[in-house]
């Protein structure tokens, strides 16, 4: 139980990291830096596991083309470029309702049966959002807000939805016999790819890092944490304790979230934010309580 309370304490520190890395460089040019990094390591990892390392079947090209876009290109570059408006503990929060898009997802995509229980919890969980999206927004954030809820706030749930349904797509090459390392490697070194053609196209490559000894540190630590460490133990939980469990344990992330931003961020921890805890939590339990009922012994 330690380790699942311990990823979800790194998974939190992500955003803070990013936030961090956002300070020295435009978005699309972090994206690209890092998960062309990242790619190329997990090309090298895989390489030194088989001993080969093959392109994919030409059948399968277009299912790999939409993970890249979706599970790295628009998910990351989405979530990067929100965060230089919103603050790590709303991105955390805003990431916290990630069960109930899948579960939607799911039942307009697989036909899956949504229980009343799941309804209600994804409607509980989706609601606790309204505390954090209504509250009055300052900062860069209010310059771009419309109404009661900001283009940031809207971006990011984007990114949130393009990354659910990129599980879809993954899960579907791993049931064609690729394995997930291989996936993210391609994935990370193709959206790597784009997010860098992007910020030619968009950002000043003529100086894309503010200072290159921090940008390289903070970028390192979110590879190291992110795309190695929450990756790697994400995995090996899952084979020890239950999918509920594990999705039950996410209001962590916000929790820590919460924690890290008054920390490490100087952030002011408001009532909104409390309540849309509260409520995303009690979401979560009451969506898998159908599951918790029938762990019981």
């Amino acid at each position: 139980m330690v380790l699942i309370v311990v990823l979800y304490a790194l998974l939190a520190s992500t955003f803070i990291l990013a936030k961090k890395s956002l300070a020295y460089a435009s978005p699309c040019f972090l994206i690209g830096f890092r998960m062309t990094l990242a790619g190329l390591f997990l090309f090298g990892y895989h390489y030194f596991c088989t001993r080969r390392l093959k392109l994919p079947a030409p059948a399968d090209r277009w299912l790999f083309t939409k993970v890249t876009l979706f599970h790295i290109y628009i998910a990351f570059v989405f979530e990067f470029w929100a965060m230089q408006y919103l603050t790590a503990l709303k991105t955390t929060m805003i990431y916290a309702i990630t069960p109930f898009v899948a579960a939607l997802l799911s039942y307009f995509l697989l036909g899956e049966r949504l229980t009343i229980f799941k309804t209600a919890g994804i409607i509980i969980g989706c609601l606790g959002l309204a505390p954090v999206l209504l509250a009055v927004s300052t900062g860069r954030e209010a310059l771009m807000e419309f109404g009661s809820i900001s283009l940031p706030e809207v971006v990011l749930l984007v990114a949130v939805i393009s990354s659910c349904y990129a599980w879809f797509l993954v899960k579907e090459l791993m049931q064609k016999g690729y394995n997930l390392g291989f996936i993210n490697g391609v994935a990370m070194f193709g959206g790597g790819i784009l997010s860098l053609l992007t910020a030619c196209l968009f950002e000043s490559m003529s100086h894309p890092v503010v200072a290159w000894g921090p940008f390289l540190g903070w970028v390192l630590a979110l590879i190291v944490v992110a795309n190695l460490m929450v990756y790697n133990l994400y995995g090996f939980l899952l084979n020890r304790y239950s999918m509920t469990l594990m999705t039950v344990a996410g209001f962590l992330t916000p929790t820590f979230g919460a924690l890290f931003e008054w920390l490490f961020m100087d952030g002011v921890i408001t009532w909104h934010y409390a309540v849309s805890l509260v409520l995303v939590t009690l979401g979560l339990i009451v969506f898998c309580w159908d599951d918790l009922k029938r762990a019981r012994p």
